[in-house]
């Protein structure tokens, strides 16, 4: 039997550079593991998906990056058969490392190599939007378009904060949309300010704010936070990155495997803050995916 195949795809640029100063480090876990290590310096968000679509060959896949790496390279693994899909395994080294959050990975860059070295494997759910795959959080209108717009080093230097401070940056002007579905034989029609369907434990790094989400459960959550006066929206803002639990007659809350979207107009989605489809979407529990966990 040959000697199992790793290769890992890093991003340079995520989390302040941590991962590339520790490189020898993660080679040397892995090839101790009994890995034949090859390496993928990204060059960009899409190259992660490519790089990631051509992994037929290799036994593991691993991610050094955040959610938005993970997420490019889930899209590319999803392009190739189970059959000859490797398991995902991640480094989280970027700003926002909510599905390693929920995923309980260490954050020191050895010990998560470890992990991966060790092999445990975990049958993860991922969330559908339209036709592109998430794995923790995919939402529209306020906050949507405000990780792909933040600056690279107001991220690295700020980290989580910087999304927050964007966020409030954009509410005062911000113009709710309309949506209409139907859920459990009731039909909806509400003037909403976000949409959210999550999959994972936290969002952004607030870990309370669904805090029924699981992983496993075949089920997405989904929150709808109706129109309100701005000074409301960021008191719910707030009090849900202060951690706190969020109650509100303006907040719509359910779960559910599928949901048919439409608006009334064309908007933009966010899916692990990367950019995803315009509306009209159809959101839905995905296949499983196998990581090390």
């Amino acid at each position: 039997m040959g000697q199992k195949k790793l290769r890992l795809i890093y991003n340079p640029y995520a989390g302040r550079r941590r991962l590339v100063n520790e490189l020898d480090t993660v080679i040397r876990i892995f090839q101790e593991g009994g890995y034949e290590v090859h390496i993928h310096r990204a060059k960009s968000p899409e190259d992660i998906e490519h790089t990631a679509a051509r992994c037929r060959d290799i036994d593991t896949l691993v991610v050094a990056g955040g959610d938005g790496s993970i997420h490019q390279a889930v899209n590319g693994l999803m392009r190739i058969s189970v059959e000859q899909r490797p398991a995902l395994g991640i480094i989280p080294v970027g700003t926002a490392n909510d599905l390693a959050f929920a995923l309980k990975l260490p954050k020191s860059i050895a010990d998560a190599c470890e992990v991966i070295a060790q092999g445990a494997t975990f049958g993860m759910d991922l969330g559908m939007v339209n036709d592109r795959y998430f794995v923790n959080v995919a939402s529209a209108g306020l906050l949507t378009d405000v990780s792909p717009k933040v600056d690279i080093r107001v991220k690295n230097s700020l980290g989580q904060l910087a999304y927050y401070l964007k966020g409030i940056e954009t509410l005062p002007s911000f113009r709710p949309f309309h949506v209409e579905f139907e859920h459990q034989g009731r039909k909806y029609s509400e003037d909403a300010l976000l949409l959210l369907a999550v999959n994972g434990l936290s969002v952004g790094g607030i870990r309370q704010l669904v805090p029924r989400a699981s992983l496993t459960d075949g089920k997405l959550d989904f929150l709808i936070v109706k129109q309100s006066g701005w000074p409301e929206a960021m008191r719910l803002l707030l009090k849900a990155v202060g951690g706190g639990k969020v109650e509100s007659d303006r907040l719509i809350q359910f779960q559910t495997e599928q949901l048919q979207i439409t608006c009334d107009r064309e908007l933009s989605s966010d899916l692990d803050g990367e950019w995803g489809p315009n509306s009209p979407w159809k959101i839905q529990i995905g296949p499983k995916i196998t990581v090390l966990c």
